[in-house]
């Protein structure tokens, strides 16, 4: 098989990303003079509270640490981006349950709900064990990275979303990453026991690792993010 096929191939197990090409590099500058919108920031440094803190776990930690050393540096601000997917109408449910859900989120809630209308939302692709109709029950979107908000290369910070009683298809992710639950849910890694967890808990699964997750009569929320260009 020609080497470009294996390339797209492997990149197409990876079910929370939907680009199949590598992307453009783009310049960060630091991030004084033109800021990033306040509630972009404030978003940041909520969701790197709870990823940096000693609760978290350490390889969580360590990947949230240098992600968000590359993010003391600003990529390219985008407009108006659109939104449009049915899915992202159990969202304001997702964050009401925030409110009351994780401290450190509550006074920051407001501002993650302006942040998600300025996101590209795009629909989930389905694989193995998937819920009923999950093309149409998950949404998925970039804040910081390829295709987000603010566009860059070296960072990918995303945002998923599942409507209640929905299961994430099984698949192996290629990034090594840390997850931030904004709601209760359910997670499996490479075959394991599936575990609660409940919002506010910080997870890592490494390069090359099983994954899936499940929630049931409520939204699940979460955040999650990975080093673009290199691997742990």
């Amino acid at each position: 098989m020609p080497q470009a096929s294996t390339d797209s191939l492997k990149r197409s197990a990876d079910l929370l990303l939907n680009d199949d090409k590598e992307p453009a590099r783009k310049r960060v500058s630091p991030v004084h003079g033109d800021r990033r919108p306040p509630f972009l920031q404030e978003v940041l440094n909520a969701t790197g509270d709870v990823l940096l803190s000693p609760q978290a776990p350490i390889m969580a930690s360590y990947l949230a640490g240098k992600v968000y050393q590359r993010l003391e540096k600003r990529g390219v601000l985008r407009e108006e981006l659109p939104v449009g997917l049915d899915t992202i109408a159990h969202l304001d449910r997702a964050l009401a349950n925030l409110k009351t859900s994780i401290r450190r989120f509550a006074p920051v809630e407001r501002h993650l709900a302006e942040l998600t209308r300025h996101l590209s939302w795009q629909g989930g692709r389905s694989g193995p064990f998937a819920s009923i109709n999950f093309e149409k029950s998950h949404a998925h979107a970039v804040i910081v990275g390829p295709g987000g908000m603010e566009e860059r290369s070296d960072v990918r910070l995303g945002l998923m979303l599942m409507a209640p009683y929905s299961r994430f298809p099984d698949h192996v992710q290629f990034h090594s990453r840390a997850f931030l639950l904004l709601s209760d849910g359910e997670v499996c890694i490479d075959d394991g026991n599936w575990e609660r967890a409940a919002a506010g808990s910080v997870f890592f699964n490494e390069a090359g690792r099983k994954f899936a997750m499940r929630c049931t009569a409520e939204p699940l929320l979460a955040i999650w993010c990975h080093i673009e260009d290199a691997s742990l």
